[in-house]
């Protein structure tokens, strides 16, 4: 009923932007449901079997002729890079939240640019769909100015972008600017390819905590240790933890697709280092996509092999299936998607993953199979 209630104010919301005589021209509704089991096989630990659900309601409508906005709504807790929810907790309501809320504008007078603001879409290019440095779940907040030139076989795609991520009471504030380009290349009816690189610098990250559930996943940490004294025979320590460095990041990455008798094949690569650590600081990636999984009958195979250092790029972001999330892994990952009917996908993954690239490497094994509904 919740959920009725909020898709119900927010149809209305955006039915407000335009006259009543057109206003469901201008609005579009689009949702998506995605019902998985999935299997966790850790190094000493018991083998984890979990039922999940991820269901997205989005209502995107037109303001004006320069201005649209969106608003998507789903599954899950807070987590900034998946919106799962398992089932469990004795059949217990599931909680629902905003994944979505922003604006984009754009003017005649300034062609190619677009400007965001709020919550929105991961805007940054990423080759293959590769996740080495952002989960696919990730939606930043902050603003956006983006500029797109097309020439004859050539489209320049650059990007700047000052994303929020921790607001201190006291103390000072993380946040990140980037910036990146990408250069489109049609070489025939066939062939194409895409390369560039990007720049993302998180401001006021060393000697903070983490950024999300005290958990550095992966990161190297500092730590200080302070005595609590309650009387003379009770002495008690208390510990906190930090970044023990800044990120700044760059990214520089390629793709090459070409079809093979309607079939296109991707190859792609993916590589980013850390600038501000002196150490453990890279991180690299390549995969191979065959197929499209688009019309009912279509097929898609995915392979890719990456390792991510400790502190090659922030673990609370990166790809969260890929060995539990977090940094400081190397492994495999395998998946396929078979269109059953229209707007119905069977989609399977695998992960065969170490984490511990220096010492102690312990086995991470994660398995994925999912229903995939849109609506």
């Amino acid at each position: 009923m919740k959920t009725m209630v909020l898709t119900a104010l927010t149809v209305l919301m955006f039915s407000g932007m335009a006259s009543a005589a057109n206003w469901w021209e201008t609005i579009k509704v689009k949702g998506d449901l995605r019902y998985r089991h999935e299997m966790i096989d850790e190094a000493d630990k018991d083998v984890r079997h979990r039922q999940r659900i991820r269901v997205r309601l989005g209502v995107y409508g037109e303001v004006n002729e320069y201005m649209r906005a969106g608003l998507q709504l789903a599954t899950g807790s807070d987590d900034p890079v998946s919106t799962n929810q398992t089932l469990d907790g004795a059949f217990s309501t599931k909680g629902i939240g905003v994944d979505m809320a922003y604006f984009e504008a754009k003017h005649p007078a300034l062609p190619g640019v677009v400007l965001k603001g709020g919550k929105f879409k991961n805007p940054f290019f990423k080759p293959g769909q590769s996740e080495l440095i952002w989960d696919s779940d990730l939606n930043p907040e902050g603003g956006t100015i983006s500029f797109t030139h097309e020439l004859d076989k050539v489209t320049i795609n650059l990007i700047g972008a000052g994303l929020w991520i921790d607001e201190r009471s006291s103390g000072k504030d993380s946040w990140m600017g980037a910036a990146q380009g990408v250069l489109k290349v049609k070489l025939d009816d066939k062939s194409s390819f895409a390369f560039g690189g990007g720049y993302f610098n998180y401001v006021n990250t060393e000697g903070y905590g983490a950024f999300y559930d005290d958990d550095f996943q992966g990161n190297s940490t500092s730590v200080i240790i302070d005595t609590v004294i309650g009387n003379s025979d009770d002495t008690s320590y208390v510990s906190s933890y930090f970044y023990a460095n800044d990120f700044d990041l760059v990214e520089l990455y390629g793709e090459f697709t070409h079809k093979f008798d309607k079939v296109p094949v991707t190859v792609m690569g993916d590589y980013v280092t850390n600038t501000a650590a002196d150490s453990v600081n890279t991180g690299w990636l390549v995969g191979l996509h065959i197929g499209k999984a688009s019309k009912p009958g279509s097929w898609a195979f995915r392979y890719n092999y990456r390792e991510v250092e400790k502190d090659a790029v922030v673990g609370n972001f990166t790809d969260s299936d890929f060995r539990g999330g977090g940094t400081d892994a190397k492994g495999h990952e395998l998946g396929g998607s078979l269109v059953l009917a229209k707007n119905a996908a069977f989609n399977a993954s695998y992960f065969i993953n170490k984490i511990g690239l220096d010492a102690g490497e312990k086995d991470f094994n994660r398995m994925q199979l999912d229903l995939q509904l849109k609506f």
